[in-house]
C-alpha cells in the first residue's frame, strides 16, 4: 500500500459527507457510500459494486440487489432501503464473473458474507471491500404491498421506491410506470417498521448494529449538533486496515469530509438506544409475555420500560405473520400505528444502567 496521511483512525467514528453535491442529492444522508463506490469504479480499483434498491417484481414490492458499474447505476440505488434484499445470493453469483468488486450490505449480511468467503478464497480476493450500513431493523416487502394499498397505490404500477430522509423527517418517493411519481411521508411508513410490523424475524434478536465485520460502516447521525448543519452528514467507522487506508485516501483527495466524533462519544450520545438495541434481556421478557419463541435465556438485569416497548414490537410482529392479523393491523387508521411507534420510541429512550460498551 502507498502511504496515506492518517487522518482517519481505525475503529473511531467520524462524521462527514460527499463533497460533490450531485452525489449527495439522491442520498439518504451524506452520500458517503455513493462517493466511495463511484471513486472506486471511476479510478478502476473495482469493476462494480453490489448495491440494492426497492422495485416492483410481479406486482409485489421487493428489494433488488444489482451490480452497479458506473456513476449512474450507483446513484440509482442511493438512499435508504428499509427492506430485505438478496445481497448474499447476488454476492455468490460474483464467483462466475471476472473482476474486482465491492459489496454494500447490512450487518447480519456482512457477517454471513464473511463466513461464506472464508471457504472461497478466490472470490474473497476479488471482493475488495465490504461496506456495512448501520441498521436497527429491516422489513419484508409485504409491508410495502399493504402500506401502498392503504394509500391507494397499485404495486404493479410501481417501478421503483426510494427513501429520502431529512434530519427529522423525510419522504418515500414512488416512481410509477406512467412516468409520474407520488410521495408519502416517511414517518408514516417508518411507524409500521418501528412498531414491529413485518420486521424480519432475525431483527427481533439482533444485537449488533454498527456492522463491525465490514471494512467500513456508514449510517445516519442524529445529534443536536448535526441537525443544525446545512449539509446532512453521515457517520462512518473503519473496522479494518483496508477500510482505514481507503477512507484516508478519500479524505486526502477531498472526495469526502471527516470530522472526528469518536466511538466513546457515540456510545454516550446514543446510550439509551444502544441499550435498547444491543441488550437482549428485555426482549426475552417480551417474547415470553407474547408467547413468541425466545432464542436465548433470561439472565441478569433487564429494563422494564424496554420490555414494554419490545412487547408492542413482538405483538405486532406475531400479528403480521397471519392473514387475520394483517387485516387487523392494516385496517387500523394510520394514526394508531403512529401512536404505537411513538410509544416504542419513548419507552426505548428510558435509560437504566451503565452505558453499553461493545
Amino acid at each position: 500500500m502507498d502511504k496515506v496521511d492518517g487522518t482517519i483512525n481505525r475503529a473511531e467514528i467520524y462524521a462527514g459527507y460527499a463533497t460533490e453535491a450531485g452525489i449527495r442529492a439522491p442520498a439518504s444522508s451524506g452520500g458517503i457510500v455513493s462517493a466511495i463506490l463511484i471513486d472506486l469504479i471511476e479510478s478502476g480499483e473495482i469493476d462494480g459494486a453490489l448495491v440494492s434498491r426497492i422495485v416492483s417484481i410481479d406486482g409485489h414490492i421487493k428489494g433488488q440487489t444489482e451490480l452497479a458499474t458506473d456513476r449512474d447505476s450507483v446513484l440509482r440505488c442511493a438512499g435508504s432501503s428499509y427492506i430485505e434484499t438478496p445481497v448474499l445470493k447476488e454476492a455468490a453469483r460474483l464467483g462466475d464473473k471476472e473482476g474486482r468488486f465491492a459489496v454494500v450490505a447490512l450487518p447480519c449480511q456482512v457477517r454471513a458474507l464473511r463466513e461464506y468467503l472464508s471457504t472461497r478464497p478466490g472470490l474473497k480476493k476479488r471482493i475488495r471491500y465490504i461496506i456495512g450500513l448501520f441498521c436497527r431493523g429491516t422489513v419484508n416487502g409485504s409491508l410495502y404491498d399493504d402500506f401502498f394499498c392503504k394509500y391507494g397505490i397499485t404495486t404493479s404500477e410501481v417501478t421503483s421506491v426510494s427513501v429520502r430522509r431529512g434530519h427529522v423527517s423525510g419522504e418515500v418517493i414512488i416512481d410509477l410506470t406512467d412516468g409520474d411519481s407520488t410521495t408519502i411521508p416517511f414517518a408514516m411508513l417508518n411507524s409500521y417498521r418501528i412498531a414491529g410490523i413485518d420486521l424480519m424475524p432475525r431483527c427481533l434478536w439482533c444485537d449488533e448494529h454498527l456492522a463491525a465485520d465490514a471494512d467500513i460502516a456508514v449510517g445516519d447521525i442524529f445529534t443536536g449538533e448535526y441537525r443544525k448543519k446545512d449539509i446532512k452528514h453521515s457517520a462512518y467507522v473503519c473496522w479494518t486496515e483496508a477500510g482505514t487506508f481507503l477512507m484516508n485516501k478519500m479524505v486526502n483527495k477531498k472526495t469526502v469530509t471527516a470530522e472526528y466524533f469518536g466511538t466513546k462519544r457515540y456510545r454516550r450520545s446514543f446510550s439509551a438506544i444502544e441499550a435498547f438495541s444491543n441488550r437482549t434481556g428485555a426482549r426475552v421478557v417480551a417474547a415470553r409475555f407474547t408467547g413468541s419463541r425466545s432464542e436465548i435465556s433470561l439472565s441478569g438485569f433487564f429494563n422494564i420500560f424496554h420490555s414494554l416497548a419490545w412487547t408492542i414490537i413482538f405483538t405486532n410482529n406475531r400479528l403480521s405473520r397471519t392473514v387475520q392479523g394483517r387485516r387487523l393491523l392494516f385496517g387500523f387508521p394510520p394514526w394508531i400505528i403512529r401512536l404505537e411507534a411513538i410509544a416504542v420510541k419513548a419507552l426505548s429512550r428510558i435509560f437504566i444502567g451503565a452505558a453499553v460498551e461493545k
